[in-house]
């Protein structure tokens, strides 16, 4: 199990629980579901979401 910490709020959060944004191959923040949701909502309202766990 890892740790990590949100980019934007530094809370830890563990594993499961963190939404992974990625830009290519190298760019990635790893956020906490809290910090994640409006640029979720940002990403389904442009049709940027490539992952089937929130495309529904």
């Amino acid at each position: 199990m890892m740790v990590t910490k949100c980019d934007l709020c530094k809370k830890n959060i563990k594993d499961d629980e963190t939404i992974t944004i990625r830009v290519g191959f190298s760019l990635r923040a790893e956020l906490c579901e809290k910090c994640g949701v409006p640029i979720i909502k940002f990403l389904k309202k442009h049709k940027f979401i490539l992952s089937e766990k929130y495309a529904h």
